[in-house]
């Protein structure tokens, strides 16, 4: 098969580029360095010439909601736009568990999530979005983008990470399977539950950081639905992978 990657740069893109290829595939990687501008389209109609499905692995971080709910509609809107005039027969969505009302302040990239969702959903292109929950490198990314002086405030909430070389084989699996129904939407989350705090604690430790977490109490609707489970595996969810700390020791040996 002819398969596009949108974002197959990225952390998670570039995983699923690799097992398509590995697959044997054919890959067209959708990226600025591939000369290809998803929020305008410029260059996207050419790349998809040919192409059977097009995985949407799309990420961007962003200060503002209006900034993640332009990116992430606009690539959507393209891809579907694009990809029906090209004849594409499927585009396979990454996005999160359980974003539904989800969004505003600290969680404005659940608004742009839902945007994508929204866009995806709209287009003429038969469907595939793919939930996943956090990924196991949350926690690490948590501490890099906001620990000062060694202190780091950490929601309080529970998560069920995931590692996200299953979710990409996932994805894989899923660009390449023939599917009759127009729209689905699959829920993947990993085996256990666990306090935001305590995995950002022992990343900590296993990186050899010294790192005091203050857990801390977050306002809002969002911020409480998150506490109550919100981001957690919903029941018909596929339980996939490896533990956190299976994932931790494979990720900073000793």
């Amino acid at each position: 098969m002819k398969i596009a990657v949108a974002g197959g740069t990225g952390m998670t893109g570039s995983l699923v580029v690799d097992r398509l290829r590995t697959r044997g595939h054919d890959v067209v990687v959708l990226a600025r360095a591939a000369g290809v501008d998803l929020v305008t389209g410029d260059g996207l109609a050419d790349k998809l010439s040919g192409i059977d499905t097009v995985v949407d692995a799309t990420s961007i971080v962003a200060r503002k909601a209006s900034d993640y709910v332009h990116f992430f509609g606009s690539v959507a809107s393209n891809l579907q736009s694009a990809g029906a005039a090209a004849g594409v027969r499927r585009i396979v969505t990454l996005s999160i568990v359980g974003i539904d009302g989800l969004g505003g302040g600290p969680f404005a990239h659940y608004d742009g999530k839902n945007a994508q969702e929204k866009a995806t959903l709209a287009g003429s292109v038969p469907t595939t979005i793919l939930r996943a929950t956090q990924f196991h490198g949350f926690a690490g990314q948590l501490i890099d983008w906001t620990a000062k002086g060694g202190l780091l405030p950490c929601p309080k909430q529970p998560c069920q990470p995931i590692d996200v070389a299953v979710v990409a084989d996932r994805l894989a699996d899923l660009a390449t399977t023939d599917e009759s129904n127009p729209h689905v939407r699959l829920d993947i989350a990993g085996p256990e539950v666990h306090l935001m705090r305590d995995l950002v604690r022992r990343t900590a430790a296993a990186r050899g950081q010294k790192l005091i977490v203050i857990p801390v109490w977050l306002p809002g609707k969002t911020a409480k639905a998150i506490r109550n489970g919100a981001l957690t595996a919903p029941k018909d969810a596929t339980i996939l992978g490896g533990t956190f700390d299976e994932w931790l020791a494979r990720t900073y040996p000793r």
